[in-house]
């Protein structure tokens, strides 16, 4: 059996660690074996994993005490502030480590010079791209790269394309950059030639690269471009799976103005997220009616899409208004059709309306109701208070009702105390045993109104005993043109500081304000 070598076992021991106490531990060992001060490739990989679970006190403290700091631990540290996008100390760190005569390596190199381009600061860019040419890494993908990145942020790119066509091996992320760069230069047609010169040359564009046209289509209005891009994205099957680049097509043909081309793209989307519907409500939103009214050919698809948009916002006198223009143009309504129009007058409390179009639904058009339009009724029915009547609404069913009808059903026997009928809604869930945190705490809400106590502590078990809890949840943010995601408990985010003391901040205004939470999840943290 092969034995791994003491730095690789070490390597992999700092790799698993999640937090800073374990760090500590193997940083304890470390130092009774001796290692930590005689071995650089130690030392480093101590203060990166410090730095990497947000412990970068610790790291720095580390870093400073070092008799002699190679560089692996010079770049432990100037990573780790990248990370924190505390670019101007990391440039700090790339000279203070010149000075003192530790020769840089392409990490080095790549990272200082990704930071000159965060702080647009082209003279210190190039003074670093200079010293890594004469230390041997003019040719290094990655530092060539970096370059390419620092003339197309600062405005040049016409040195962008000069390194670019001397550069002997370029990666995917090269052409990225530069076909990017031209486009946000305006330089439209030349980025063309160069996503088709990368092709030809047998680079294939990754998701990357193509939100990154596709965003960039959009900005411009390059329609175009915008076409040949989405055109390569369903050749090589990219679209399967990638929900961000199917809503950048959305909202390029929507920015663009071609709403129909931003309908059927959503249209044909497996999975729409709250981004997707924002993406096209957003472009309905800029091109009003005025371009809807000048589609030619407005077919089910684009009013179907028209009116969702509306719905999902809950704005039934709009989606009523939509739904009967789309009749005077002798456009037949179909199931998508009525699910959004019930579902919109659901939500705007429009009862008689909803089970008027219902029944026509089933007497005049001829479409079976299914479980979707079955529970916009419920939740119809049970958001007026008209429990009984959706209760017996169901009981009319031909199929087995699904979870989301009991839940409508429950959710309006909380609201109005109806204890007789939520009893059954609330048994009915649990039969058909959910895996959503949400769902159970409706149900305890409910078990708690009643004073069913012993049901409460019953499903307080249940959710313990399986685990249950929320999934991580993550939210994006567009900030001066650049992406930025943010999930649930990351310790890694190179803003992690100022998040915390911004979250700080709004915590202590919403309590002098004497916000009250949600109570949903107040429940939720008390059956955790």
């Amino acid at each position: 059996m092969r034995t791994l070598s003491w730095p690789k076992r070490l390597k992999r021991l700092l790799l698993a660690c999640k937090d800073e106490a374990p760090v500590t531990q193997i940083h304890a060992l470390i130092i009774t074996t001796g290692l930590f001060f005689t071995n650089s490739n130690s030392n480093g990989l101590v203060i990166a994993s410090y730095a990497r679970v947000g412990g970068i006190t610790s790291a720095r403290h580390l870093f400073d005490k070092l008799p002699q700091r190679g560089v692996d631990a010079w770049n432990a540290m100037i990573i780790a502030s990248s990370r924190r996008y505390h670019l101007t100390e990391v440039l700090n760190l790339y000279h203070q480590m010149v000075n003192e005569g530790v020769k840089p390596d392409s990490s080095t190199f790549t990272v200082a010079i990704k930071a000159s381009s965060g702080l647009k600061d082209l003279e210190a860019g190039e003074r670093i791209w200079r010293r890594a040419v004469d230390f041997g890494y003019g040719c290094d993908v990655f530092v060539g790269s970096s370059v390419l990145n620092l003339y197309v942020k600062c405005g040049k790119i016409d040195e962008a394309k000069l390194v670019f066509d001397k550069m002997v091996k370029r990666d995917v992320v090269c052409w990225a950059t530069m076909i990017t760069g031209l486009v946000q230069n305006g330089k439209v047609l030349e980025a063309v030639d160069m996503f088709r010169r990368m092709r030809k040359e047998g680079i294939e564009g990754d998701g990357v690269l193509m939100l990154g046209l596709v965003q960039a289509c959009a900005n411009l209005g390059e329609l175009k471009l915008g076409l040949s891009v989405h055109g390569h994205t369903v050749r090589r099957e990219m679209l399967m799976d990638d929900v961000i680049l199917q809503t950048s097509l959305v909202d390029m043909y929507a920015k663009i103005g071609d709403l129909e081309l931003a309908s059927r793209v959503f249209e044909h989307m497996p999975r729409k997220n709250a981004v997707s519907w924002g993406a096209l409500i957003s472009g309905f939103a800029q091109n009003g009616f005025a371009e809807f009214d000048r589609v030619d050919s407005r077919d089910v698809i684009l009013w179907n899409t028209m009116i969702a948009s509306y719905g999902i916002h809950g704005d039934g006198k709009e989606v009523l208004s939509l739904f009967l223009k789309m009749k005077e143009a002798n456009i037949s309504p179909d199931h998508a059709t009525f699910a959004s129009l019930l579902s919109a007058l659901s939500h705007s409390g429009q009862v008689d309306v909803g089970q008027y179009w219902f029944n026509a639904m089933v007497n005049e058009c001829k479409i079976p109701p299914s479980e979707k339009h079955y529970a916009c009724m419920v939740d119809l029915l049970s958001r007026a208070g008209r429990v009984e009547e959706a209760y017996q609404l169901i009981e009319s069913m031909n199929t087995e009702p699904g979870l989301a009808i009991w839940v409508a059903l429950l959710s309006g026997c909380h609201n109005y105390r109806n204890l007789l009928f939520g009893e059954v809604a609330a048994k009915k869930i649990l039969d058909l045993n959910p895996d959503d945190l949400g769902i159970y705490a409706l149900v305890s809400n409910f078990f708690s109104l009643a004073r069913m106590w012993d049901r409460v502590s019953i499903l307080r078990k249940i959710m313990k005993e399986t685990g249950m809890k929320k999934v991580p949840g993550y939210s994006a943010v567009e900030v001066n043109g650049k992406h930025e995601a943010f999930l649930v408990e990351d310790k890694n985010h190179h803003q992690y500081e100022e998040i915390l003391q911004m979250l700080d901040s709004l915590d202590n205004e919403m309590r002098v304000i004497r916000h009250v939470p949600d109570s949903l999840h107040e429940v939720e943290e008390v059956v955790i």
